[in-house]
């Protein structure tokens, strides 16, 4: 039995290896953003690696994805997805009256 479950967490670690994206950090490589040059509201956040800082993005730019490498959205703004989670989606604007109805 303890061999089954060593053959399982042999095979769990060797698929994460293919399927997880590895963040390397060098804040030396970082470009310093200023949010006067971001389009939208000229916000600025951390990388998927929290390693640099990026501008947000803005409506109708690509957002999301797997660990969330696509971007994340300004606020005023959800990433909507057309599948499932972790699948890259679309900065839209929040519509308040959806989230009020029950």
């Amino acid at each position: 039995m303890s061999g089954l479950v060593f053959v399982f967490l042999i095979f769990i670690a060797f698929c994460g290896c293919f399927t997880a994206p590895t963040c390397v950090c060098d804040r030396r490589e970082c470009e310093i953003v200023d949010g006067l040059d971001c389009p939208g509201l000229g916000v600025v956040v951390w990388d998927p690696c929290k390693c640099c800082q990026e501008c947000a993005r803005t409506e109708g730019e690509p957002c999301g994805g797997d660990q969330g490498f696509s971007g994340t959205c300004e606020p005023g703004l959800s990433c909507q997805q057309p599948g499932p989670s972790p699948s890259e989606g679309i900065c839209k604007p929040i519509i308040l009256d959806n989230l009020l109805e029950t």
